[in-house]
């Protein structure tokens, strides 16, 4: 009788801990070897698949497997049948191409993985065996971050292709030769060109296969000049124009890929000549000078986009050119940003404090106390807390009537009588008035 599958299930020395994949004909566990004590994926058939392809062509897998020994090919580590099932242990990856993030992000991480696949499918193309079904989900990462091609379950020698097969392979990543029933060396070539370029751009060459492919810019941004040829190459409709094997292409792209470290290594030796920094001008100066000794206790954390003076989140401008169109939208530290001034919110207020216009949906919460307030609310009945420099209570609206001011800004805006300073801001910060003395660091 069949075992039932299931965590913690035994099968023979396999100890099954969690499925991690299913396929047409099997499954794939992570499992324990309880003799050797080692991790393991276990690929375990259906009996129904037994059943109908017979067990000669369910143990192909193993036997083609088994004569590939190569850094780029998953090891087979043990075959056998248990309880009238197929079990095929294997090593254990850490992901599948498909679901790695570094080869999407990283272009050299992802040429350095189509070329570890390359040398193995070329391993296996020496040996006249065509994987014919190349796919992102058939590429395993490991924790060292090596790259191997899995499941030959689909795989035939060379000498075999003298019919039509059209049972494998999978829509997307097939050649177009084999999607008429014949497959050849140079059909797996295809496959890993659309992988490489799928991976590098984000984008998944479709039929017509005719270049550009959409995402071409993205390729030649992210892709060394002398690599482009090679994978275009590689991705041609016609077989005739493509390379006839892995063995050449690997060949190709390890030949581009040394040029390309050679011309990058030229660059990063070449001396550049060194440029005089310009001097800073009187306004630097004094910006720099104002960060040094009030930047902690006015919190002037960024810097205007316009003059790159010191400026804090709750300045309504910059006191040294004037700028009003400062954006916090992606450097604020709040969790949430008003949409109209583009400052950082908490999600308990319903108005923006640091803005007339701005306005949301409260969540309903009753705000908690909040450690940066100075002042309460003027308004009865409204349990809303003023930060410093706050123009209007967030949750009523109401407009505080003392002004604001610091340690380090002793004067006061003839305009809005907050605190600024005329021995070194150009613009009152909170209202934008011109101070009297403003062209005196210009």
């Amino acid at each position: 009788m069949a075992v039932t599958l299931r965590r913690g299930a035994r099968l023979g020395k396999y100890r099954l801990d969690r499925r991690i994949g299913r396929g047409g004909y099997a499954e794939v566990w992570k499992a324990r070897d309880t003799v050797e004590d080692v991790g393991v994926a276990l690929k375990v058939t259906y009996p129904a698949a037994v059943e109908e392809w017979g067990r000669k062509v369910i143990e192909r897998e193993a036997r083609i497997a088994s004569h590939l020994h190569h850094p780029g090919i998953v090891s087979v580590r043990n075959a056998d049948w248990i309880d009238g099932r197929f079990v095929m242990a294997i090593e254990l990856a850490r992901t599948q191409l498909s679901r790695y993030a570094g080869a999407k992000r990283s272009g050299q991480v992802a040429l350095e993985v189509v070329r570890q696949i390359a040398d193995g499918l070329a391993h296996a193309h020496e040996r006249r065996v065509i994987h014919r079904d190349v796919k992102p989900d058939n590429i395993l990462i490991f924790d060292d971050g090596r790259a191997a091609l899995a499941d030959f379950g689909a795989s035939r020698v060379a000498a075999e292709m003298t019919r039509t097969y059209t049972d494998a392979g999978t829509l997307g990543y097939m050649a177009p030769e084999q999607a008429y029933g014949r497959a050849r060396l140079a059909s797996d070539v295809f496959s890993l060109g659309l992988i490489a370029y799928e991976l590098l751009t984000g984008k998944l060459p479709a039929w017509p296969f005719e270049w550009p492919f959409p995402g071409h810019e993205r390729f030649d941004g992210k892709v060394p000049d002398p690599v482009r040829p090679v994978l275009r190459k590689a991705a041609q409709f016609d077989p005739r124009k493509r390379y006839p094997d892995a063995q050449v292409f690997h060949k190709a792209l390890e030949g581009a890929l040394e040029r390309a470290n050679e011309t990058l290594a030229q660059r990063r030796t070449r001396r550049r000549p060194r440029k005089k920094a310009p001097a800073p001008s009187s306004l630097a100066v004094q910006a720099a000078a104002f960060r040094r000794t009030h930047g902690k206790d006015l919190a002037l954390r960024f810097s205007c986009r316009r003059c790159d003076g010191p400026i804090s989140e709750v300045m309504r401008c910059c006191p040294w050119c004037g700028s009003k169109d400062n954006s916090f939208r992606e450097i604020s530290r709040a969790p949430l940003v008003c949409p109209e001034c583009e400052k950082g919110v908490r999600p308990e207020w319903s108005y923006c404090p640091w803005c007339y216009a701005g306005r949301f949906q409260s969540n309903g919460r009753r705000a908690p106390r909040d450690p940066q307030a100075e002042r309460r609310c003027g308004r009865r009945g409204c349990e809303g807390q003023l930060r410093p420099f706050m123009g209007y209570c967030p949750l009523c609206k109401w407009k505080p009537r003392r002004p604001w001011t610091r340690t380090g800004l002793p004067d006061r805006c003839p305009k809005c009588r907050w605190g600024t300073h005329h021995g070194y801001f150009s613009f009152c910060p909170w209202c934008g008035r011109r101070e009297a003395r403003a062209g005196r660091f210009r």
